[in-house]
């Protein structure tokens, strides 16, 4: 009732408008896009669950034989490691860095800042495929080709721009006033930062370091070009080299698709709260 009181007649006009369109008007559409979804979830399980040969559109009899196979043969759970390390290390290696250049972008004035901001954002312009010979010739210099520590930094670098300019967004919306009153207090700037900002700053940095965990996870260019032994690769290459030059097997590739999606559907099935208030709300409540 207290809310309704405040509530503006705009307000007030669009919902009742929206709450007079039945339902079936709006259940309806997002059925349909919901199935075409699922659709090709559907076909990934049926693949990987049903025996080999088969063309039930059913998959029974169950079997997890396409599992078995690309877990021990085709070495995937060598891969499921590296992919965690790489996602794992990338996600705190973009979200500290861009976490202190995001705060200097935002509560910082120098010369350059204006050409450093659109510097960051020219640089999303910049296909990842241009990125590939620079840095092979710099990893080969560094004695880093073959090495996790070479797509970790390839990572994190291509994912640095958006991810600063994001996080200096959110740090903008948190009022200045409290870091003052802290200084007051007696809190040096990075007591300050720490006990004032950081708590606030949650939902944004869940926001960034997810989306460095899951561009990590799934990218494949950096790993292939940069990794040559077999017990170094990544699942994106391993989904790579089940597919043959003259046939697929497409129960062992659909298991392979199931293992690399699973991580990511949990990760987001237990943060999407925070990442949907990262991304709507920003960084202040109340």
């Amino acid at each position: 009732m207290r809310a309704a009181a405040f509530e503006s007649p705009g307000a007030r006009k669009r919902r009742r408008s929206w709450d007079e369109v039945p339902r079936w008007q709006i259940y309806l559409p997002l059925s349909i896009y919901l199935v075409f979804t699922l659709i090709p979830f559907y076909w990934i399980l049926l693949f990987s669950l049903r025996p080999a040969g088969s063309t039930s559109l059913v998959p029974w009899p169950m079997t997890f034989d396409h599992f078995e196979k690309v877990w021990t043969e085709r070495a995937f759970g060598t891969y499921f490691q590296n992919s965690v390390l790489v996602g794992v290390v990338t996600l705190l290696m973009t979200t500290l860095v861009a976490l202190a250049g995001g705060y200097a972008l935002a509560r910082f004035n120098f010369k350059v800042k204006r050409a450093f901001m659109l510097a960051l954002l020219c640089s999303q312009f910049v296909p990842g495929a241009l990125l590939l010979v620079p840095l092979f010739e710099i990893f080969a210099e560094l004695q880093m080709i073959n090495s996790l520590g070479s797509v970790i930094i390839a990572e994190t670098v291509f994912q640095l721009p958006l991810s600063m300019i994001l996080i200096s967004n959110f740090i903008k919306n948190v009022p200045y006033s409290l870091e003052e009153a802290a200084w007051v207090d007696g809190c040096n700037r990075f007591t300050a930062f720490r006990i004032i900002v950081l708590p606030l700053l949650r939902p944004g940095l869940i926001a960034v370091g997810s989306f460095a965990f899951v561009h990590s996870w799934n990218h494949f260019l950096f790993a292939l070009m940069f990794l040559n032994n077999q017990e170094k690769q990544t699942i994106p290459v391993g989904l790579n080299t089940l597919m043959g030059a003259d046939s697929v097997d497409l129960g062992a590739l659909a298991a392979g698709g199931i293992i690399a999606a699973v991580p990511v559907v949990i990760v987001f099935a237990f943060i999407q709260k925070w990442l949907i208030t990262g991304f709507s709300a920003g960084a202040v409540k109340g």
